[in-house]
């Protein structure tokens, strides 16, 4: 994954001084030494030095990692029955993102169904081809993967998923199921249709199975998505899932921490104080030690917000902790292990950010492999 703008970096060198930079373990007061688009040193040091670019107490931390979001969906049509220019939601898309510190996203798609009066089979592959083209032309200030969404109520999906599987952006693959009364939507009654019909049951079966050796034939991270109950999380170990994604019962989440699972959860939904459905708030999972990774969902400014507030003293994170939801965690996870952090050897991804308790935190700049794109 790397955009044409980064393909373009040189072997120049920077220097970026700050005394508060955030590394893994500590915070500390010194120089970020960039040579070739990469983190060639970390010093410490009280001063900056004669060629360092002094941000004096703005934070720099290292890029943003979003392994979801349903942003690109909400640009290509803005309005119900109103679809816009392909490339230009991309484009618009890619900007936000970048505004709000984050250099690599995966754009989270599903391959079929409607939402929002926006059919998603249709979009799904000119969002694809979008993102590709945009990336030719060098349209595009940070990196994009594919977060491929699977609903595996339907019977066609393997031959739909078909041409992308192999696609060399895919990152990440989530296996949903939003029957009524299933998972997200368990406290909601279900339809007419039984959720327990054997033969939706058999077909769910199917798919996870086929999707989940597929994952691993081609070494693609795979997530259980909206695990509700023991029972689902147990499903989500047998087929290899290593992430738990928006568990929406602190039982389900609790077992996906038994279980070693990676556990992912929507930034929206601490910003806001709690779900929009009524399912596990994010603040209570992270109080619980439950938390791994902050995802933007549907509001890339989310995930900056979202990553200070757990540092408020009743969430119990430290700071390299917090901001650890939102870059080094979600990294590795999806296996993108040259960046999350800031240190030697890493792709320079950096985002100074102006921040004090209790205020909101601002993206002042960023950079993508050592070159300045927001």
């Amino acid at each position: 994954m790397m955009t044409a703008i980064a393909a373009a970096t040189t072997m120049h060198q920077q220097v970026l001084f700050s005394r508060r930079i955030v590394l893994a373990d500590r915070c500390i007061s010194g120089e970020v030494v960039v040579r070739g688009g990469f983190i060639a040193e970390v010093v410490e040091t009280a001063d900056p030095s004669g060629t360092a670019v002094d941000l004096g107490d703005d934070l720099l931390i290292p890029g943003l990692v979003d392994i979801h979001t349903d942003n690109l969906e909400k640009h290509y049509q803005p309005r119900p029955g109103a679809n816009w220019d392909d490339l230009g939601a991309v484009i618009a898309h890619d900007g936000q993102c970048a505004a709000a510190g984050i250099t690599t996203v995966l754009d989270s798609l599903a391959l079929h169904g409607e939402r929002n009066g926006l059919d998603r089979a249709a979009a799904f592959p000119k969002l694809v081809a979008a993102i590709d083209q945009c990336t030719r032309d060098g349209l595009l200030r940070i990196d994009h993967g594919l977060h491929l969404r699977f609903e595996v109520t339907k019977s066609a999906i393997l031959d739909i998923a078909a041409p992308y599987l192999d696609h060399p952006r895919l990152r990440l693959l989530s296996l949903m199921d939003h029957r009524p009364g299933q998972r997200q939507l368990h406290l909601k009654s279900p339809s007419d249709q039984a959720v327990d019909d054997t033969e939706i049951a058999d077909l769910c079966r199917r798919n996870r199975r086929h999707l989940a050796d597929i994952c691993h034939a081609q070494g693609v991270a795979l997530a259980g998505h909206d695990d509700a109950t023991l029972e689902h999380i147990a499903e989500a170990v047998s087929l290899g899932c290593t992430m738990a994604e928006f568990p929406v019962t602190q039982v389900a989440a609790q077992a996906a921490r038994h279980a070693g699972m990676t556990i992912a959860m929507g930034a929206p939904n601490l910003v806001r104080g709690g779900s929009h459905s009524g399912n596990l708030s994010v603040k209570t999972a992270a109080q619980a030690g439950l938390l791994d990774i902050l995802a933007s969902d549907y509001i890339p400014l989310s995930m900056i917000r979202a990553a200070f507030l757990l540092v408020e003293p009743d969430q119990g994170f430290s700071l390299p902790d917090a901001i650890a939801t939102v870059t080094d965690n979600p990294a590795r996870a999806t296996g993108l292990t040259d960046r999350g952090r800031i240190a030697p050897g890493l792709r320079a991804d950096l985002v100074q950010v102006r921040w004090q308790p209790g205020r909101w935190p601002l993206a002042l700049s960023v950079w993508l492999a050592g070159n300045r794109v927001a």
